[in-house]
């Protein structure tokens, strides 16, 4: 079985953390909306990903935005362009999911 790794680190030891996967070779990704995201729906995504998401209200720190390779963003219609921290969390998976684990 294939399974997606999924690790939480709590924010006091985020930078650290981040900092470690870099290192190791992972291509550090966030989703927040900002001057340079890109759309998830064309994003190709490495094979080693460390996704990032923010809080609920204030998103990802910026001290922590500014460590990031990229940050993508999820289209939207209508207003409100926000969705729950957990939602969003759920679509970038599948769409990693969608483009690596299930061409095996």
């Amino acid at each position: 079985e294939k399974w997606v790794k999924i690790t939480e680190v709590k924010l006091d030891g985020l930078k650290e953390y981040l900092l470690m996967m870099r290192k190791r070779g992972h291509t550090l990704v966030g989703v927040e909306q900002t001057a340079q995201s890109k759309c998830v729906t064309s994003y190709n995504f490495p094979l080693k990903t460390v996704l990032v998401l923010g809080n609920e209200r204030e998103g990802i720190p910026v001290e922590l935005i500014h460590l990031l390779n990229d940050c993508i963003e999820i289209p939207q219609i209508g207003i409100i362009r926000s969705l729950n921290v957990h939602v969003c969390g759920a679509l970038i998976i599948w769409e990693y999911t969608k483009q690596h684990l299930l061409k095996y």
